[in-house]
């Protein structure tokens, strides 16, 4: 603790002088008490924007994984399209051998066959070709009907998948507007937040300057920040009752329950062995393009933007030595210091780059990631 001595000011103030400052000091703790109250309110509002925040994340993965759903339906139709199609053919090409030979005997009457060179056998042969034919026909004829009602109830359920994926996109894209809305939103909040504490900060501090008894300031202070702390501890343990747990102890509690932080398949396992022979230390998920990114449990942004080869990084501390890394992120919306809530959206993927990079840590050491979520499927 630093003391100021007034002996090497220019002047002494004067009693006068000192009081006019205690008054001003006394101004501006007041000043400061309401805008803590004000911050309070804005804290609280800000809550809420991250609770609207984390449905809409929701809801965003949600339509990306009904999209998924709806492409890989879209894909299985035009399968079977192309297969009745061939089906089709191959039947019009029975069909056409057999009744090119039906023609031939047309065009040859009964009666000349005594004249041809062919034996009785053959004669037979052509006769029995006639009488077995045309059942053969009826039967081509009914699987050429059916053929052509399944294809045109496949192209029927192909169209009505196009519009599903169609109003899909809308609702995707309409869920994102909202939720760059809502970011928005919070940063305008979370600056009026501190903005209000920085300025009364500012003030308070030039006022201690001129004040006599700097010790006695000073105790006064560290009562405040002690009850702001205290009110603080309050309102985590109050947090403690809510899914979202910020306490000693709650991340560990969350092992196997947490959701990914994207929809995707896991293309590589903790452990994995790379072409160079190291082992993997953590996972990667395979997402859709501009994939919507949420934190899986509350926690603190430590770490926000480029670094080295791993592109855009993110790392959120969860409390009691446990980290969460994200990279190969698109576009980052969180930065240093913030607070998150579970399922809060944190950023998106690029449309080129897809493979989202996942690791837990605790203690600085890596953990498999997948016993740490809910089993896919």
């Amino acid at each position: 603790m630093v003391l100021i001595s007034w002996g090497a000011m220019a002047a002494e103030p004067t009693a006068q002088e000192l009081e006019k400052v205690e008054y001003q000091l006394k101004q501006e703790r007041q000043t400061q008490r309401e805008s803590q109250l004000k911050a309070h309110q804005l804290e609280k509002e800000v809550r809420e924007v991250q609770k609207q925040l984390i449905s809409s994340a929701h809801q965003i993965q949600s339509q990306e994984g009904k999209l998924s759903l709806l492409e890989q339906k879209i894909k299985e139709l035009n399968e079977q399209e192309s297969e009745l199609k061939e089906r089709l053919k191959l039947t019009n090409k029975q069909l056409f051998r057999i009744m090119k030979g039906m023609q031939t005997l047309a065009l040859r009457p009964t009666e000349l066959l005594i004249f041809q060179s062919k034996t009785p056998v053959d004669m037979l042969r052509s006769r029995d070709l006639m009488r077995y034919s045309l059942p053969i026909i009826g039967q081509m004829q009914t699987e050429t009907k059916d053929n052509l009602v399944k294809l045109a109830n496949v192209r029927q359920e192909q169209n009505e998948k196009k519009e599903q994926i169609k109003q899909a996109y809308t609702d995707l894209l309409t869920q994102r507007e909202k939720m760059n809305r809502l970011v928005g939103q919070k940063k305008v909040m979370q600056a009026q937040y501190t903005s209000y504490y920085n300025e009364s900060k500012k003030k308070a501090d030039a006022l201690a300057l001129k004040a006599q008894d700097l010790k006695d300031l000073l105790v006064r202070l560290e009562k405040e920040r002690a009850l702001a702390r205290k009110k603080k501890e309050q309102e985590k343990a109050l947090l403690a009752t809510t899914p979202h747990l910020g306490v000693t102890g709650a991340f560990g509690r969350a092992k196997g329950l947490l959701s990914f932080p994207a929809n995707g398949k896991i293309t590589q396992h903790f452990g994995d062995t790379s072409v160079s022979g190291a082992h993997a230390k953590g996972i990667v998920l395979k997402t859709r393009p501009n994939a919507q990114i949420t934190v899986p449990f509350d926690g603190t942004v430590l770490f926000a933007g480029p670094f080295q080869n791993y592109g855009k990084l993110l790392i959120v501390d969860h409390g009691d030595e446990y980290l969460t890394v994200l990279a190969g992120i698109g576009s980052i919306n969180a930065s240093v210091g913030q607070e998150l809530l579970a399922g809060e959206p944190v950023g998106s993927m690029s449309s080129s780059y897809t493979d989202l990079y996942l690791e837990i840590r605790f203690q600085g050491t890596p953990e498999n990631p997948e016993e740490w979520f809910k089993k896919k499927g």
